[in-house]
C-alpha cells in the first residue's frame, strides 16, 4: 500500500499529463495543497489555480510534445524527489528535478521545481 507521499506524488504525476481540464482539477484536489506552493527560479506559483493554470498552459505550448519520468520516486515520511524530462517538437529536451513535502492531510504544500542539469562539481 502507498504511503501518503507516494499517493499524492503519483497523483501530481497523473495531473501534470492530464489534458481534460476537469480531470486535472480532480487530482489537484486530491494532492495539491489550498495554499501550496511551486516555487521555481523565475518565482511562486500559490495554490491549485495557479499550479492549474501553469498546467493548463503547459498542455497548451504546441512545442512541448510531453514529458516522462527519468527517475523512480524517492518518497519518504513527508518528502520526495524525482526527475523528469519534457520532450520538445524540435528535438530538444529540458530535465527537471523536483522535490517537495506533503502536509498533515497527505497534499503537496511546496514543490520545488529546477530546470537543467546540475554541473560537476568543481575539481
Amino acid at each position: 500500500m502507498p504511503s501518503p507521499v507516494e499517493t499524492a506524488v503519483e497523483l501530481y504525476i497523473r495531473a501534470a499529463g492530464e489534458r481534460d481540464p476537469a480531470a486535472r482539477a480532480t487530482l489537484l484536489d486530491a494532492c495539491f495543497a489550498a495554499d501550496g506552493r511551486l516555487v521555481t527560479r523565475a518565482g511562486v506559483i500559490r495554490g491549485r489555480a495557479g499550479v492549474d493554470a501553469m498546467l493548463a498552459r503547459f498542455q497548451a505550448d504546441p512545442e512541448v510534445l510531453g514529458f516522462r519520468m527519468a527517475s523512480a520516486v524517492d518518497a519518504a515520511g513527508t518528502t520526495f524527489r524525482y526527475r523528469s524530462i519534457v520532450e520538445r517538437r524540435d528535438g530538444t529536451r529540458v530535465e527537471f528535478f523536483d522535490a517537495g513535502e506533503i502536509d498533515a492531510d497527505g497534499r503537496i504544500v511546496t514543490l520545488l521545481a529546477f530546470a537543467g542539469p546540475l554541473g560537476a562539481a568543481p575539481a
